[in-house]
């Protein structure tokens, strides 16, 4: 069987970053609950490429040691959140039901931002550590904004913890964008490193 390194970090960091800025918008414009279907499909999408990225991650480990504990588990959280999401904005769904799955979540996204902070994780352990607390917060204080959406204290904090997240989050992944095409320039996949058989 063979095996190589991959490192989709990037494309997860950003698809992740898109569904905070679609949920920040949400609850920002907070539209009636007959009005919320155009959402859906952004939430879908973010939530199918964040399952699409994570599961590998969480399975197979690409990622040098605990990293791949702090980005690809809470990574598949949120993108079972957003689908959820999606499928409760498309059937007009009471959103409370998602928003209380999300707050654990939110508080999971806490903790380990917190901890990277801790452990001095990443290049830049403040940043990231910032990028998870404002992520797990806003997250978590989407349920009390869908529970009671006309305070909209709760909707207008949440929406810019979110969007600070998502600035955070798009900051490092265009960054691994950027550092990954010359570190990996000369990469050779172990299936093209052998001649081929005659």
């Amino acid at each position: 069987m063979i095996s190589m390194f991959t490192d989709y970090l990037m494309v997860m960091l950003i698809g992740l970053a898109s569904g905070f800025v679609i949920l920040a918008d949400l609850l920002y414009r907070n539209p009636e609950p007959d009005h919320r279907q155009a959402w859906a499909g952004g939430f879908f999408a973010a939530g199918l490429l964040g399952l699409v990225t994570a599961v590998p991650m969480v399975l197979t480990w690409p990622l040098p040691g605990s990293y791949n504990i702090a980005f690809g588990e809470p990574a598949l959280f949120l993108s079972v959140a957003y689908i959820g999401a999606a499928i409760t904005l498309a059937m007009r769904w009471n959103p409370v039901i998602p928003a209380i799955y999300a707050f654990f979540g939110g508080l999971l996204a806490v903790v380990l931002g917190v901890r990277i902070f801790n452990l001095g994780m990443t290049q830049e352990p403040l940043v990231t550590a910032l990028g998870y607390v404002t992520a797990g917060l806003g997250g978590m204080l989407t349920l009390p904004a869908a529970n009671w959406r006309h305070r909209r204290a709760f909707a207008l904090t949440a929406a810019v913890l979110l969007c600070v997240a998502a600035i955070i989050f798009l900051a490092m992944g265009y960054e691994a964008a950027w550092s990954h095409l010359a570190s990996f320039a000369k990469y050779v996949p172990l299936s093209l490193s052998h001649p081929a058989s005659p």
